[in-house]
């Protein structure tokens, strides 16, 4: 492989990342961690690769370890504000935005992002972003009004003391301002709480030598190396590594290859990292129903089965007109003759014809209910005598109770008139005297 300048390294990937080939310029990343393993740069780098690809876990991970060593970082900053927004957790993604706005206050697209999110929290976009004093104090220290800048902090780290980037500010602030001595207490404060603070060790490398604790730099100066490793080949302060030629510090350059998705490249740079990427690529262990046997057990036996011999005839075939009882063979059934039909069995029987339904007696108490018409129709014609029941089997003959004689009828109360509506209306009950 051939060797490439970490620095020119990186631009290389921000343009891979820029043209859209995510999976190359994490490939590289990974590459690069393999020699640097906390290499800031490279971290942000893959925090952004994976931020374009939406792999939001894995770039959360990512910007809150850069955040670690540059608690204001821009990047960092920005990638964790849309993290959050896409997570619904508004205040966390404005207050994420508002540090990225104080450190670039003239931005218009994070003066945009910042009102968007402003406007979904409380239901109407500011026309303006005010300018707070937090961006006042980096805009006065970017300024070189140190003085100013250090007022300025301190009235907001009076409200809020948990700033890590407000301190960071406040140190370098001192720094600049040649306080030394209130920006090394500031940086011993930083790094009991973040010990990879990138600033605050670079305080202590530069304000340190000539002290009492001049032996502290050779606990720092390793530390710092594994975040920049440009800072071993500076000549003056530690804060100008920028000015370091890009060729002090090389690598060999990963010949990528596409992986396909079926058998994802498996690196140990996570390991190294602590970081847990989970992009669905790994397998699990199947459960037991799923597990195939074990060698020593005999394999199943095929799905088709072979072609039986020609002299061996299935054992389902049966004796032709044997297995068929008689009931069947009346509804229909009939031996297989090689050839099946299909469609609706026809189990009408032509040759008996259908009989009329024998006239039954209308018995005393309906005929009483029926109107006079009806009952002298019914006198006239007289029931017709009951079917011959000579066709019923012996065994159901014996079975037909015997039936008692007809009791004698009764006679006929006489009957209301019915009434008739020509008929003149009088009273319908007897009436009084």
């Amino acid at each position: 492989m051939a060797k490439i300048a970490l620095r020119v390294y990186n631009r290389e990937i921000e343009s891979l990342i820029e043209g859209g080939q995510l999976d190359e310029a994490i490939a590289h990343c990974q590459h690069i961690l393999k020699s640097f393993p906390m290499h800031v740069e490279t971290y942000r780098l893959l925090g952004k690769s994976h931020l374009e690809a939406r792999r939001y876990t894995d770039a959360a991970d990512i910007f809150l370890r850069v955040l670690q060593a540059v608690p204001d970082d821009f990047v960092a900053h920005v990638g964790m504000s849309i993290i959050r927004d896409n997570e619904n957790s508004l205040d966390d993604a404005i207050w994420h935005m508002e540090r990225a706005f104080e450190v670039q206050p003239s931005n218009p697209a994070i003066q945009g992002e910042l009102r968007r999110l402003y406007g979904r929290r409380d239901g109407v976009e500011p026309p303006k972003i005010r300018l707070s004093r937090d961006a006042l104090a980096n805009m006065y220290a970017q300024g070189e009004l140190f003085n100013q800048a250090i007022a300025e902090i301190r009235s907001v780290l009076a409200e809020d003391a948990n700033r890590a980037d407000l301190q960071v500010m406040l140190a370098r602030a001192h720094f600049r301002a040649g306080q030394k001595v209130e920006a090394a207490e500031m940086a011993i404060q930083l790094l009991k709480k973040y010990p990879n603070c990138m600033d605050a060790m670079r305080i202590l490398l530069d304000v340190l030598p000539g002290t009492t604790r001049s032996e502290d730099t050779q606990v720092y100066r390793p530390r710092l190396l594994v975040l920049d490793p440009y800072a071993a080949f500076v000549t003056g302060s530690v804060f100008q590594s920028e000015q370091v030629a890009d060729a002090a510090v090389s690598l060999e350059r990963l010949e990528y290859r596409p992986v396909s998705a079926s058998a994802p490249a498996k690196s140990d740079w996570a390991a190294s990292l602590g970081v847990k990427l989970d992009d669905g690529s790994k397998k699990e262990k199947p459960p037991a129903w799923l597990t195939p046997p074990a060698e020593s057990a005999p394999a199943p036996a095929p799905v088709s089965s072979p072609t039986p011999a020609p002299d061996r005839e299935p054992a389902s075939a049966a004796p032709s007109g044997e297995g068929i009882p008689p009931w069947l063979r009346e509804a229909g059934w009939q031996e297989p003759g090689g050839e099946a039909k299909e469609g609706p069995l026809d189990l009408s029987d032509e040759s008996k014809a259908a009989e009329p339904l024998a006239p039954a007696e209308i018995p005393d108490w309906l005929q009483s209910m029926a109107p006079p018409e009806v009952t002298g129709a019914a006198a006239v014609e007289p029931a017709a005598p009951p079917a011959d029941a000579g066709g019923l089997p012996d065994w159901l003959d014996e079975m037909k109770p015997e039936t008692p004689a007809a009791p004698a009828p009764k006679p006929e109360k006489p009957r209301p008139a019915p009434l008739d509506e020509s008929a003149p209306a009088g009273p319908t009950g007897p009436s009084k005297p």
